[in-house]
């Protein structure tokens, strides 16, 4: 039931952003989640510039009522538009879409929150700016800085989004304008090709918190280079994986800067880009192994995948291939290199064939093309399909893929794990001792984020209709995240539903982080709960 105070706030936002600029009715469809969560949203802020963003946190303090940000509420498995507790506002900040700064030169843009992905990829094309869009596996429909602030990576060279942030400009709970020193100093150019700045690095607080809006970040591009070569390797026996690990950290190692990421897929996980899930083979859910083995036997899976890009010049990438041959051959069964020419020819190839034949040729062919310009820097919702594996119905061809709104159940379990062979071993064996105890395949991923650590992208793919399949999926992450406090393997990234992790009661980190809290934002309006605990005013 919305209260006196917040139907008052409501009306001073009607003033604000006009009757178009905020949804009552109907705003409880604006938190659909893959994750299953439902919260009482009572409405949905929508702002058209930054002066509306501070206008709308000025009422919110008056009124002591929550507002919760998104950017563009695609935050898939993590809880997508919904806010960490219920009787939240959403402040949706899609209609910020502006492109605000771009240097051909010097490889900076700066982006308001609404800019997404394939937004950013329109307009580098229209100025002939030779860059490449920092992507990720979650579509073009997904924000730029909201990727950015939840510290996600991807496969292109600034594998790290928050890292190549180099400024931010936010406004506060109570609705003042935040910048670094420098550009309030009067140097904002080199402020934007500067990350660390002037003084206490605070534009870290905005970054998995809720210490202000922020409505601009620059964020440092990576150049198109002469060269994008993907490299796919393999091998049959599972036995030989920890000998594969620090081959993969060797490879980081000895060839960073043109291998900067590498990306290592079990059986199953490949096997849900490349078939239906079998519904009539499952016990409770879970696949047998013997039923996995069969599928991988028939298309040709193996028992570890392996992908990554080398971008470099022609004469480094000829060198690199050389390296990859040493380094990956005695531990792998399979090597081969592909780029945009040679799929072209596959798909030319596919339209001669006959029949199944065709189709499945063809259908390899469009998976590694769609890989491929994520490599190059253009987004596409090839990686995406994976959501709907086990729920969710896909859009028409032609309309983009929203897990959230296609009733698909995904949450993403996604660890640290050191590139160790044992300690990828034991992180292996917890996955798939846990995870088919509440109904749920072990699909696992690991991705490196620096030569020394995965993080591995667990998908929690459940029926999203079904209740108790809901509640399992749930109660699987929180049984991971038990066992992974055990092992050394927690999450880098929360969903919505897991913040209390962080609320660990006397630590100095919920203290600190606290009492700064209470500082910006005495009357916990902004994000309640997002990453920070919160804490009674008496403890601040």
């Amino acid at each position: 039931m919305t209260s006196t105070y917040t139907k008052s706030a409501i009306v001073e936002w009607v003033t604000i952003l006009g009757e178009s600029g905020v949804v009552v009715a109907g705003s409880e469809n604006f938190g659909a989640s893959t994750t299953g969560t439902s919260r009482a949203i009572p409405a949905v802020l929508r702002p058209e510039n930054q002066e509306q963003v501070a206008a709308v946190l000025q009422v919110a303090q008056r009124w002591q009522v929550a507002v919760y940000p998104v950017s563009t509420g695609n935050n898939w498995g993590y809880g997508s538009a919904n806010p960490v507790e219920d009787d939240c506002i959403i402040l949706d900040l899609s209609r910020l879409d502006r492109i605000s700064g771009f240097d051909p030169e010097m490889g900076v843009v700066t982006v308001e929150p609404g800019v997404t992905q394939g937004a950013l990829r329109d307009f580098l094309d229209h100025q002939e700016g030779n860059y490449l869009v920092p992507v990720t596996g979650a579509g073009p429909t997904c924000s730029i800085l909201g990727n950015a602030l939840e510290r996600g990576y991807g496969i292109t060279p600034v594998t790290d989004h928050f890292a190549a942030v180099t400024k931010i400009e936010a406004i506060l709970p109570d609705g003042t304008r935040y910048q670094t020193p420098l550009s309030e100093l009067g140097a904002a150019e080199v402020d934007g090709l500067f990350k660390w700045g002037l003084g206490p690095y605070i534009d870290g607080l905005f970054s998995q918190g809720n210490f202000g809006v922020v409505v601009n970040m620059t964020i440092a591009l990576a150049p198109v280079p002469e060269t994008v070569t993907a490299f796919f390797f393999s091998t049959k026996d599972d036995a030989k994986l920890e000998a594969l690990i620090p081959t993969v950290r060797a490879v980081l190692r000895s060839l960073g800067g043109s291998v900067v990421a590498i990306n290592l897929l079990n059986s199953q996980r490949m096997l849900s880009m490349m078939t239906p899930f079998p519904e009539d083979k499952a016990v409770n859910g879970v696949l047998p192994a013997r039923e996995v083995n069969s599928m991988a036997n028939s298309h040709g899976v193996p028992a570890w995948s392996g992908v990554g890009a080398i971008y470099a010049s022609k004469e480094v990438a000829r060198a690199a291939r050389r390296t990859l041959r040493r380094l990956l051959g005695p531990v792998t069964d399979r090597l081969i290199f592909i780029n945009r020419r040679k799929v072209d020819t596959v798909q030319a190839v596919a339209r001669l064939l006959p029949g199944r034949l065709a189709t499945r040729v063809k259908g390899m062919a469009d998976t590694l093309s769609g890989a491929l310009e994520i490599m190059h820097g253009s987004p596409n919702d090839v990686a995406l399909a994976l959501a709907y594996w086990r729920s969710g119905n896909l859009p028409p061809p032609g309309q983009p893929k929203n897990p959230a709104r296609d009733g698909c159940g995904l949450i993403w379990f996604a660890p640290l794990v050191p590139i160790r062979g044992d300690d990828v071993r034991r992180y292996i064996n917890m996955i798939e001792s846990v995870c088919p105890q509440y109904g749920v395949n072990p699909l696992i991923t690991l991705t490196t984020v620096n030569d020394r650590c995965f993080d591995s992208t667990v998908p929690l793919l459940f029926d999203r209709s079904d209740a108790d399949a809901t509640a399992k999926a749930n109660d699987c992450y929180r049984a991971l995240v038990s066992a992974g406090q055990q092992e050394g393997f927690l999450p880098y990234r929360l969903n919505n539903d897991a913040m209390g992790i962080l609320n660990t009661g006397d630590s100095a980190f919920s203290r600190l982080a606290s009492q700064l809290k209470a500082t910006v934002d005495p009357n916990f309006i902004l994000a309640p709960g997002r990453y920070v605990p919160r804490i009674k005013r008496s403890e601040v």
